[in-house]
């Protein structure tokens, strides 16, 4: 049977009423990104914005006729991919790589063991390759906070959730790798260049579509980067005979200045609570897969304390914390209409058996009203940047298995970014097949 949310789940549809959006908020919410971002990117007032345009001294985009032979560091907070990347032709790019995952002990261990480590793995893999005396460009794609000094300065802001390698923090990454590696006497590597995975993804599309300007992370965070006019970016000291800037806008945090307040609610308030880093990076906390997950199952739980849904179920799988995940969510919003096979399944790991069909409908609508804000609030980003780039044709560069796997994000993030920019700036967004660390071994060719 049909169901309609607002009169067969009422309770669901009254909890969930704060996650609807109106066009006009929307609206309010990309002018004051497009706010924060000219704040973020003036000297004076770059210190209060929420929105950093951290430089990133990237200020080249490839040609496509760049050849050679390269190597990247991709940095995860899981695992790290070492990469030989191999500019043939246009449309020939030959990569081998290794992926290493790091070990827990490593990761929480001293920020040393961490870079020992990665060197030991970099020594053993161009080796492996043959290539250990060639001193090929390097290139390392980080996925956690720095401050950029240069091009192959970065000092280290913060760790996410798994690392405890604090003698690293507040301290040079490229810098810290190079010492490690200085221990390998047989191993010659020009290590020149750190860039974040936002960057790293848009310059790995660029060298296939010359019009990308943007790259785009919705993954467990969320992050773009833009290219801005150097003339724009007061806080660099350079060359201001170089047209562009690669900007790292550090999105995550915006929210930061109350602007996001007209759309958080109780549920965006608990999450942030129970957070690793409270009180910091409202609007990660209301897009990204790792809090999307979160939400879902708070509104489950209360609806079941409430005694509206799953009755009588057990609670003891469900009232974990965090035990969401997003692939669940895409699950459960997969099934055809009225068909609820995978959201059954889904509850099945939760050890909720035999569900009513009203109760799997209601958990539906829960899914799709988290993750349709969740798209809607990247369109807001999406076209803020692409209205201030002003461009008749940009492509998007899109890193993360939201975008890829999930149909329907897919098509909200497109239906809202094109309702929020303006009508002369078409756009496209692209799937970053190549991953971030072809984009980091580009920018190690071109320096």
């Amino acid at each position: 049977m049909q169901f309609d949310p607002e009169e067969d789940f009422p309770e669901a549809w009254k909890l969930l009423k704060p996650f609807m959006l109106s066009d006009e908020t929307l609206v309010t919410l990309r002018n004051s990104m497009s706010r924060e971002l000219l704040k973020g990117l003036a000297r004076d007032t770059h210190d209060q914005s929420s929105v950093p345009c951290l430089l990133s001294y990237v200020q080249q985009l490839p040609t496509s006729h760049e050849r050679g032979r390269f190597l990247a560091l991709e940095m995860w907070p899981t695992n790290c991919r070492i990469m030989l990347v191999k500019f043939g032709s246009e449309k020939d790019i030959y990569m081998s790589s290794k992926c290493v995952i790091v070990p827990h002990t490593v990761a929480a261990s001293r920020g040393t063991t961490l870079f020992n480590f990665l060197a030991y793995n970099i020594a053993v893999f161009v080796r492996d390759k043959k290539v250990e005396k060639d001193n090929l460009p390097m290139g390392i794609a980080f996925a956690f906070e720095l401050n950029k000094l240069s091009l192959d300065v970065g000092i280290l802001l913060r760790w996410t959730k798994g690392y405890g390698a604090q003698g690293a923090v507040g301290k040079d990454v490229v810098q810290l790798l190079r010492n490690a590696l200085d221990e390998y006497k047989d191993i010659h590597i020009n290590l020149n260049s750190i860039v974040n995975i936002a960057i790293g993804a848009l310059m790995a599309v660029s060298w296939s579509h010359p019009n990308c300007r943007m790259g785009l992370i919705v993954g467990t965070n969320t992050n773009a980067a833009y290219v801005e006019k150097t003339e724009s970016c007061e806080l660099y000291d350079g060359d201001p005979s170089i047209p562009i800037m690669i900007i790292n806008t550090g999105w995550g945090n915006f929210g930061g200045n109350g602007h996001l307040e007209l759309i958080r609610n109780e549920f965006d308030k608990l999450v942030d609570s129970v957070s690793s880093v409270p009180g910091t990076k409202f609007y990660e906390k209301c897009i990204s897969t790792l809090y999307m997950g979160e939400l879902v199952r708070l509104i489950v739980v209360r609806l079941m304390n409430m005694g509206v849904i799953f009755k009588g179920a057990s609670m003891d799988y469900f009232g974990i914390q965090w035990k969401m995940e997003m692939k669940s969510i895409m699950a459960i919003e997969s099934d055809p209409p009225n068909v609820y096979t995978s959201a059954q399944a889904v509850m099945e790991k939760f050890r909720i058996r035999n569900c009513s069909q009203r109760d799997l409908a209601t958990l539906r609508f829960i899914c799709k009203t988290v993750s349709l804000r969740s798209a809607q609030l990247v369109a807001v980003g999406v076209a803020c940047l692409i209205n201030r780039m002003n461009s008749p044709n940009i492509s998007i560069a899109v890193e993360g298995g939201v975008y890829r796997l999930y149909p329907s994000y897919q098509m909200n993030l497109n239906k809202y970014a094109l309702m929020l920019t303006n009508p002369q700036n078409k756009f496209e967004f692209i799937i970053a097949e190549d991953s971030p660390g072809v984009g980091a071994a580009i920018v190690a060719g071109l320096a």
